[in-house]
């Protein structure tokens, strides 16, 4: 940061959009499609491309592979198992590209890191100067109070969660089968765990188990996307951006 409020806001935003962009184009190479199994090959899993289960299949024979105790277990194994092939997949496709050039640049260049302004000191003979941030037209802009606008920033990156306990827990779902036997526990782009009651499940078809399973999936998924959290977005993030320049573009609104 080096003191002028205009600068640093734009730098700030542009770093904040430079890792957006980053990740965005890390997510585009993983592996779209990935599986795994237990090591009993009783239960069977297949991602989809949001990290969740797509199917959980479990074999016709799966009482001489697995105990109906350790069933739930083994749909985890085979979860883990699914996520290791995705991983390794996505560990390949990313050697081709300049991901980690673009991490160690941001990190450089980051206005947020103790320590940025000697670094920035140090390299300046070794980069071109920054351009100037652009003008923007804030003539449509109608800002509101600013505790208004950073009450909103709060709420969109979460910051008062950070400084909490629970910051580092994610939000989880938990849907269950129609009678209630199997329940599986969800995350954003996570399983978290899966529950099948043995008792229920001793001596039951293959076929029964996989509609409970996919039952227990699907409403899961179904309470994930009613409730998970979302990041800001570019939009809302350049809203927020024009608003705060409009704001101090305009000292008088520091006193509203």
């Amino acid at each position: 940061m080096n003191g002028d409020p205009f600068a640093d806001l734009h730098q700030a935003r542009e770093h904040i959009l430079g890792i957006q962009r980053l990740m965005s184009d890390m997510r585009e190479q993983v592996p779209r499609e990935a599986g795994g199994s237990d090591p009993q090959g009783a239960v069977s899993v297949r991602l989809a491309a949001d990290g969740l289960p797509e199917r959980v299949t479990v074999v016709t024979d799966w009482q001489r592979r697995q105990a109906p105790e350790a069933l739930d277990a083994a749909v985890t194994a085979a979860y883990e198992s699914a996520l290791r092939e995705r991983l390794e997949g996505w560990s390949r496709s990313l050697e081709g590209t300049d991901w980690e050039r673009r991490a160690e640049r941001l990190d450089a260049d980051s206005p947020f890191t103790a320590g940025a302004t000697g670094r920035e000191a140090e390299s300046a003979g070794a980069r071109p100067a920054p351009p100037e941030p652009p003008e923007l037209d804030l003539r449509y802009v109608l800002p509101r109070r600013l505790d208004e606008v950073a009450e909103e920033m709060l709420s969109l990156f979460d910051l008062d969660a950070i400084a909490g306990p629970a910051a580092a827990e994610p939000e989880t779902f938990t849907g269950k089968s129609a009678g209630g036997q199997v329940a599986v526990t969800v995350a954003q782009g996570s399983m978290v765990s899966c529950s099948v009651n043995p008792a229920w499940a001793d001596g039951r078809s293959a076929v029964r188990l996989n509609q409970a399973l996919a039952e227990a999936l699907a409403d899961a998924r179904d309470r994930l996307a009613a409730g998970a959290s979302r990041g800001p977005s570019a939009h809302q993030l350049d809203g927020l951006f024009k608003e705060a320049m409009a704001i101090l573009a305009d000292p008088a609104r520091f006193a509203d």
